[in-house]
Order: structure tokens, then C-alpha cells, then sequence
């Protein structure tokens, strides 16, 4: 397999495993045409590289060096994993998912791999309108400091901190949740456009600020590209995710 290593700068615990690749396998610093690639850090470092590399269409596989490392996977021995993985003697699993495509008044102006917030500030209050194109929401009117809709890779986290609901990665569908809003507002919705109109929030895609959705101009969003996430071990991937889907059981 052609494996080529995004280098995270950013992530200071992931240094030294670049070093490590520059050492023992510089060939992955410059493969030109990968079949996968590999991101060293925790789920902040792969929501980064996937931003940074989204049009290439081509699946990656995180070692896990961050907190909660929900995308990532444990490298029991960095050597044997790297050189099994060159050889083909690793079965890797790839969930694929979709971003959010995202256009201001039929412009796109982006692609939100785990979602887009609207608002600015806490004390802030804004009037939103939402519909969807299966009708789950028609001009559904509320008051809030902002907005998240969330993708499946989102979902585990501002969405989770904001108790929205985790879902499957595989699936088709879209969390939406309402920041200290004045009409409850936690759903479900298939994965299909959204139209949202409001005054003046500013529009935030994954932690990159965009535009501001002024009065009179609409955001829609709809689906974007695809993206692989590759895991070692399906299972523990899996049963990491029921953990936090069952954070409220007692």
C-alpha cells in the first residue's frame, strides 16, 4: 500500500512522531500518489488534515496521541504497524461519511467536515428560520445564540458537549441543535438540504469563521464530499462509540 504521512506541526505531542517517520520512513514524507494517509495526533489533528485535504478522496488512518482519540487508533508498535500496512498485511476498515457542503445565497463558500455553527456570542440572541427538503422542519421559527448542525464525525464533539446526539459514523443523517434557544430544539434529520435564514450570525465551519448570514440572504446546506476514516479495530471503534451514546444511562 502507498502510504503517505501528513506531518502535524501544530500538535506538539505529535512531534516526536514525526521525527520518527523522518527517521525510519522518510518514503512516507514524500509518496506522490497515496492510497491512504496517516495523522498523528487526537481528533482535532484529523479534523484539520481531512479540512486541509478533503478534495483528494482519499481515506485516512489517525494514530491516536490526543485526549479522547474518538477518530484514531492505538499503534501498539509504530514499526510493525507502519511495515505491515506498506506490505498489505493489515485489514483496515474504512467508515466512509460526508461533510457539509455550504453556500451563502447559492455560492458555496466551503465544506464543514464536522459542522457549522452559527452565532457569536453567548449573550448574543438571534432569530433563525430552518426547513428541510423532506419537510421535517418548514419555517421553523426560534430565538437562540446560535445554531450547530453536525455530521456524523462532528456528533462526538461541540454537538456532544452541546447534548446533542451521537450518530453512527456510517450513517445518513445530520444532528441539530439549538444553543440556548427559547423552543427546544434537539433532532434528528436525514442528511438532505437544510435552508436556513437569520440576522446577521456569523457562520462557522469547523472552527473557521466564513461569512455572516445577513437578513435577506439564505444558507444552504446539503451533501459535501466523501470521506474515509480508517480503524485497525472495528469493534473498539464501535464500542467506543455505544460508551458515549449511553452517557446518560444510570
Amino acid at each position: 500500500m502507498r502510504i503517505k504521512y501528513l506531518v502535524n506541526d501544530k500538535y506538539e505531542k505529535a512531534k516526536p512522531f514525526n521525527e520518527y517517520i523522518q527517521t525510519h520512513f522518510p518514503q512516507l514524507l514524500t509518496e506522490e500518489n497515496p492510497e491512504l494517509y496517516i495523522v498523528a495526533g487526537g481528533d482535532g489533528s484529523m479534523l484539520h488534515a481531512i479540512q486541509d485535504t478533503i478534495e483528494d478522496g482519499i481515506p485516512y488512518l489517525g494514530k491516536a496521541m490526543g485526549t479522547f482519540n474518538f477518530l484514531m487508533n492505538e499503534f501498539e508498535d509504530d514499526e510493525k504497524i507502519i511495515r505491515r500496512l506498506l506490505d498489505d498485511k493489515i485489514k483496515i476498515d474504512i467508515f466512509k461519511t460526508s461533510a457539509i457542503g455550504v453556500y451563502l445565497d447559492s455560492k458555496k463558500i466551503g465544506e464543514a467536515v464536522n459542522d457549522v455553527i452559527l452565532g457569536e456570542g453567548v449573550m448574543d440572541l438571534f432569530n433563525f428560520s430552518i426547513s428541510t427538503a423532506s419537510g421535517y422542519f418548514d419555517e421553523f421559527e426560534f430565538k437562540a445564540s446560535g445554531l450547530c448542525v453536525s455530521t456524523p464525525i462532528g456528533s462526538t464533539a461541540f454537538n456532544y458537549n452541546n447534548n446533542g446526539r451521537i450518530l453512527p459514523l456510517t450513517s445518513e443523517l445530520l444532528s441539530i441543535t439549538g444553543i440556548v434557544s427559547n423552543r427546544y430544539l434537539n433532532d434528528i434529520v436525514p442528511f438532505e438540504e437544510i435552508r436556513i435564514r437569520s440576522n446577521s450570525p456569523k457562520i462557522y465551519l469547523t472552527k473557521v469563521g466564513a461569512r455572516e448570514l445577513n437578513e435577506g440572504s439564505e444558507l444552504l446546506l446539503k451533501k459535501g464530499s466523501t470521506i474515509g476514516i480508517g480503524f485497525l479495530n472495528k469493534r473498539e471503534f464501535l464500542r467506543r462509540r455505544i460508551e458515549i451514546v449511553h452517557r446518560f444511562r444510570k
